[in-house]
Order: structure tokens, then sequence, then C-alpha cells
């Protein structure tokens, strides 16, 4: 009896796959995610909080004042969504659980982002710069803005820079 080829769709359930982001790895949609939609719970051992400064991971979500979730397992496959200034998803805790929803319709390709908040940005992100896609992005403005604020008022255009000669190893080829 003939085999029949199944469908990537068929086979995954699920909207999303890790990738590789400009940040490293992040979670991508495969199918489109409507506005509202719940995305992925976001999982793991629940700590209490006072011991968290001295856990060397940085998958920790503070639940509340008492309690932690290190959701630094690889099974957690919602911690490589990504921080983004510009989120399309936002984390919601219900009964204790973190859940991951879209606040924007996600394209196939897109990748999964939410805030981690102020506290984890400032610690960690603003530091080493924030690499998301809109700061990027706000960062190529403000130098091209740069650019064109000095080249007017040098009056002058930068010059290209002339060819290089052809050395003569080439020219004898």
């Amino acid at each position: 009896m003939p085999q029949i080829a199944r469908s990537r769709k068929s086979i995954s359930r699920k909207p999303y796959r890790v990738g590789r982001s400009k940040t490293g790895l992040g979670l991508f949609a495969i199918e489109p995610i409507r506005k509202g939609t719940f995305i992925i719970e976001y999982w793991g051992r629940r700590i209490p909080t006072k011991i968290t400064d001295s856990l060397e991971t940085k998958y920790l979500f503070e639940i509340n004042s008492r309690w932690t979730v290190d959701g630094s397992t690889r099974r957690n496959i919602a911690r490589y969504i990504n921080h983004s200034c510009r989120p399309n998803a936002e984390s919601d805790i219900k009964k204790g659980a973190i859940l991951i929803s879209a606040i924007k319709n996600i394209k196939p390709g897109d990748e999964i982002t939410y805030n981690y908040g102020k506290g984890y940005f400032e610690t960690f992100i603003k530091p080493k710069g924030c690499k998301c896609a809109a700061c990027i992005e706000k960062r190529r403005l403000a130098r091209a803005e740069a650019r064109a604020k000095n080249g007017k008022a040098n009056g002058t255009r930068r010059a290209r820079r002339p060819k290089a000669a052809k050395s003569s190893r080439n020219a004898a080829s």
C-alpha cells in the first residue's frame, strides 16, 4: 500500500518554530497568528524570588514578589521569545501561569517578541544596547539624520574614495 505524504502543517499543530534571530535564537511564526490569540505558556521550576540573585540564569520570570519561574530548561520553548521595545505579543499571569498572547496580527516568518519590562531592560539589555528591530531602526535613522545634518552644516558632501590602482601582479596576467 503506498504511503501518503503528510504536509508539514499536519505534523505540527504549533504555529511557531525556533530559528536563528539577529539576537541569537528566537521564536518565529510559521502560520498567521491573529491578535488576541494565545501562543504559548512560559513554564519552569517555581522558586522563591529571594534566591534568584544567586542563580546564574537569565530565564527568570517573576510572577510576584514571592515567586519566580526559572524557565531555563530547553523544553520551555517560550524561553526563545526575544525582547522588543515594539512587541507583537505580551505576557499575562493568570493563576500563577505565564501566558503569552498576540497583541498584533503576526505574519508567517515574523519573530514573536514581547517587552521584558523595565527592570530586566535596565539591568541586562541597556548596558549592551538593545538589539530589537525597533531600536536598530531608530539608531539607523538617527545616524542618517546626523550625516545629513553634518553634510548641510559643512556645505559639502563627503568625497568618494578613488578606486585603487590595479596591482602589477593583476596587470601581468
